[in-house]
């Protein structure tokens, strides 16, 4: 049916059009590619993944959403066994930390069988190379073990082994050889209960069994199934447990249990302590030596510290002078600090107070040497404090705090603590307190690993996150380059402004933000190369809560960074707290080169009176703009002069103060000619000028007239206006645009009010590009499922509208995951500089390209323009077939039409736009 077209094309005889091209750098063509050209450059025309394009941070890895943090645990070297467990899986991950951030380089599932998921969970290493999950799944009694090992090639999972063990709490696991382990429980099968412990051997295909009939520790009727059981030395281990003798007494006992290489026994003599108390909440043993051992027992009436110490020659426990409490509701932790010395930490619920305090032991005895109160107003309906030494007499104590319902942050205090130090030091709230995890979080959700003797590791729900500590010269804690998000992690709607970028004019790209967790306000770099962009730097511009950011460029690659922050760190209900007596605004200044931000300078914005809410802009040659509401809910605006010489930048305000609304909470400004200014409040749209002087004149005021509507704020055209955009209150929240133009010292609308015909539910305006209003919104599908950012699925869209009603609107899938805040700069040429995010959450930064008709991340996935006739490596010149036949390689089926894939191959499907025809089996005629 199809005969060859050679010949019929180009005029003469010419059987194709073909053009030559550089290959673009880091770019890879191979003969019969579907390519495209941008920038005279070429291009394999594929897709580039949303999980290949760059993280912005390093210091965070978002997994699965869905899981809870059940176990973190350092391998070695540069690795982290991370364990995960949702109502359906249980995921094993290997984790590497490097140069290039933290990334997972295996991962192993299992699956739950049940509908309820994990009752009860642990994982306990064995060696340096192997260790043992034990869980038990919701509403059975059948606990699953399982070995876990690791080594340069990943992960391998033993044979499950399924034991009956008639116990509902989570036994102890400890080791016994490189083939055994000792595995204790409490075991309810018949009256009177008992403590057992049995030898397990790992077998073929590490299957684990048991070995012989168990050992019974004790028996009694009332034995408590919370126990503590530890390894001391080679083959010796001892078992705490309490048995309940009334309703107001109890005995805490501690026997010996002891491993010959063949056979378990258990010590005929044990450590008895009579207790008050009518239930046992928790028991824990901190080892500080082969025989000595803390231990501790919480109870409905005390919660109580005893030093156990053996008898050199019999291996008796004998129970030393103990410490008590008659803290009823405490939350705890311990830490060893040498080999007769630990710490403390004790948080109480009724009166808010968390403490330190230092024991030693070395008469056998528990004797304080000093206690310090940290805090006094620790609030949480429910706590778990979890301290974790991080190098050299370094620790990290993390706990919850919730100063108000509804608002619980996981937040870590550094302390040092040296073998030979009997004074804690005073806490410095601003450099050793931070919150470690935003709003909604709970410090009994987390797992914490020391990293690098230098940091640690927080783990909570689908999120690791990496902290840097240091002592000296300075003490902080530092979340890195961190992260930012559309939720702040505080009273969202007192927070302004918690992100801003900007494109410099030599390139670089600079991006503020208040980090999610820690608040404290932290400054990207990006430095131009040849196939996009990358950071150069992450600066921590403070340490304290910021907020109201705002860049300007000064002059090229100079830029001033406008922020309010507080003066002192509050991380209680004080954090609400607003006025001068709380916050300042700080000015910050610098060069922006390959080397990062140099030249820095800080310096206070001395104003006649406070603003909640600033922002600048420039305007005109040495002056900057102040727009903002004061603490009397006044929008005023002002002009700032500055100078810039070599000793840096100097700022000073002028005296006029112009009023433009009253009794609002909000203002925004943008720049629509060289000084002009709109200015977009509650209920109006200002224009104001400012002449060569530097003096401010409010040229027009307009009220919003739309009905029914909700302005989502203010993009320039390019022409001394702007649009307005808004959303329709009532008919699904349909986005729409409305052109104004000033002219002859008038503010006047200039076309109709056009509908985009696209439902939002959240609308976040950004600039004007080449006649384009840049609007991200979330979709609002017109049936079926209510859209959710925290489904899998794309549903945050970015559309560059077009600012006049004649041509067409254009609409792009966004990458983002829930709270994603995107970034969208134009950098000239159909080139953009975003940041998204992955669906898991991962923050990513990619340059976007555009061609009119398609926009693709990372690399140019455009409108295919030609089929590649060779091969060739970055920087050499490939032909290109762009029009008529193109001979190809690959077999085509006659007759078909062809697509570009998402490969950059040919394909069948359309995935991408149409490339042509086949016209025989190795013939493609491009139109």
């Amino acid at each position: 049916m199809y005969s060859s077209l050679k010949g019929l094309t180009g005029g003469g005889g010419t059987s194709s059009i073909r053009r030559s091209f550089p290959v673009a750098p880091g770019e890879s063509i191979e003969k019969d590619d579907v390519v495209s050209i941008f920038d005279n450059m070429l291009y394999r025309n594929a897709e580039m993944p949303v999980d290949a394009l760059p993280r912005f941070s390093p210091d965070v890895l978002y997994l699965d959403s869905e899981e809870y943090g059940k176990a973190f645990y350092f391998m070695g070297g540069n690795s982290y066994l991370y364990i995960g467990a949702s109502q359906k899986v249980i995921s094993i991950y290997r984790v590497e930390t490097g140069a290039g951030g933290m990334s997972v380089s295996a991962v192993k599932k299992l699956p739950i069988y049940g509908v309820e998921g994990i009752n009860e969970f642990q994982f306990k290493p064995l060696s340096e190379e192997m260790g043992i999950l034990c869980y038990l799944e919701s509403n059975t009694s059948l606990w699953t073990l399982l070995t876990i090992r690791w080594n340069d090639s990943g992960l391998q999972l033993g044979e499950p082994a399924r034991l009956e063990l008639y116990s509902g709490s989570l036994p102890a696991i400890e080791s016994l050889s490189d083939s055994k382990f000792l595995l204790v429980w409490h075991c309810t099968k018949a009256a009177p209960w008992r403590l057992k412990a049995s030898v397990c051997n790992i077998g073929p295909n590490d299957k684990i069994s048991l070995e012989g009939d168990a050992t019974e520790i004790d028996a009694a009727a009332n034995l408590y199934s919370g126990f503590a059981f530890s390894r001391l030395s080679a083959g010796m281990f001892a078992a705490s447990y309490w048995v309940k003798e009334s309703d107001t007494k109890g005995s805490l006992v501690t026997r010996v249990v002891t491993w010959n290489g063949e056979r378990l026994a258990v010590g005929a003599d044990k450590s008895v302590i009579v207790t008050a108390g009518s239930w046992q909440i928790e028991l824990k043993h901190w080892v500080l030596s082969p025989v000595h051992f803390i231990l501790s027992i919480k109870l409905d009436t005390a919660l109580t510290f005893h030093p156990i110490t053996l008898r050199e020659a019999a291996n008796i426990p004998v129970n030393g002078g103990s410490t008590a409490s008659n803290v009823t509701d405490a939350y705890y932790d311990a830490v060893k600090i040498s080999e007769k010395r630990f710490v403390t930490a004790v948080s109480n619920k009724a009166t808010g107070t968390l403490v330190l305090t230092l024991f030693d032991t070395t008469d056998g005895n528990n004797k304080q040497i000093t206690s310090k109160t940290l805090l006094t107003t620790v609030k949480s309906s429910y706590n778990k404090l979890t301290l974790t030494a991080i190098g050299q007499s370094l620790f990290v104590l993390a706990f919850s705090h919730e100063p108000e319902p509804g608002y619980a942050y996981t937040q870590a205090i550094l302390f040092k603590m040296a073998p030979d130090q009997n004074l804690i030091d005073d806490l410095n709230v601003k450099e050793q307190l931070i919150n470690i995890w935003d709003r909604g979080a709970e410090a009994y959700g987390f797992l914490f690993c020391p990293h690098a003797a230098t940091g640690f590791i927080a783990a909570g729900q689908g999120r690791l996150k990496l902290f840097r500590c240091g002592w000296s010269p300075a003490r902080f804690i530092s979340s890195g380059v961190g992260e930012f998000h559309s939720a702040t992690g505080d009273h969202n709607s007192l927070i302004t402004r918690s992100m801003a970028s900007l494109a410099l004019s030599n390139g670089y790209v600079v991006v503020a933000y208040r980090e999610r967790d820690t608040w404290h306000g932290k400054l990207s770099i990006f430095q131009p190369v040849e196939d996009g962009y990358k950071p150069v730097q992450s600066h921590t511009f403070s340490y304290s809560h910021v907020d109201n950011l705002s860049i300007v460029e000064l002059a090229p690659g100079v830029i001033a960074l406008l922020y309010k922050q507080r003066i002192t760190p509050a991380y209680d209900s004080k954090q609400l707290n607003t006025g001068s007596s709380f916050e300042e605004f700080k000015l910050l200044t610098g060069s922006i080169t390959d080397t990062g931000l140099g030249g820095k300078t800080t310096t206070s914005l001395n104003l006649s009176e406070f603003y909640m809410k600033s922002q600048i802009l420039k305007l005109g040659n040495g002056y900057l703009l102040h727009v903002g509401v004061n603490s009397s809910f006044s929008v005023t605006a002002r002009v700032i002069r500055f100078l810039i010489n070599e000793s840096g930048v100097t700022f000073k305000p002028l005296d006029q103060v112009e009023y433009l609304d009253y009794q609002r909470m909000n203002a925004s400004a943008i720049r629509i000619g060289t000084s002009l200014a709109a200015i977009h409040t509650d209920s109006k749209m200002i224009v104001v000028e400012m002449d060569g002087n530097g003096l401010l004149c409010k040229l027009a005021d307009k009220y919003f007239e739309l009905v029914d509507r909700t302005t989502r704020g203010l993009i320039a055209d390019g022409r001394s206006g702007f649009v307005q955009v808004t959303t329709h209150n009532v008919n699904g929240e349909l986005l729409e645009l409305t052109p104004y133009r000033f002219s002859n010292n008038k503010l006047f609308q200039y076309g109709d009010t056009r509908s985009v015909n696209r439902k939002t539910l959240d609308v976040k305006v950004g600039v004007e590009s080449g006649g384009k209003a840049v609007v991200f919104y979330q979709a609002r599908w017109d049936s079926g499922r209510s859209p959710s950012l925290s489904d899998p699925h794309q549903t945050m869209f970015l559309s560059l509208l077009d600012i006049d009603s004649d041509a067409e609107d254009q609409h792009y899938p966004f990458p983002c995951s829930e709270g994603t805040l995107p970034v969208f700069l134009p950098l000239g040429d159909y080139r953009y500089f975003c940041m998204g995010a992955d669906p898991n959450g991962n923050q990513i930064y990619m340059t976007a390209y555009s061609d009119d008709e398609k926009l693709s991340y990372g690399k140019p996935f455009l409108t295919p323009q030609g089929i590649a006739c060779s091969n060739g490596a970055s920087g050499e010149v490939v032909e290109v077939a762009i029009r008529g036949i193109a001979e190809v390689d690959v077999p085509l089926r006659a007759g078909s039409a062809y697509y570009n894939g998402r490969d950059g191959k040919l394909s069948l499907y359309p995935a991408g736009g149409k490339v042509g025809l086949a016209v025989s089996g190795n013939e493609l005629f491009i139109e």
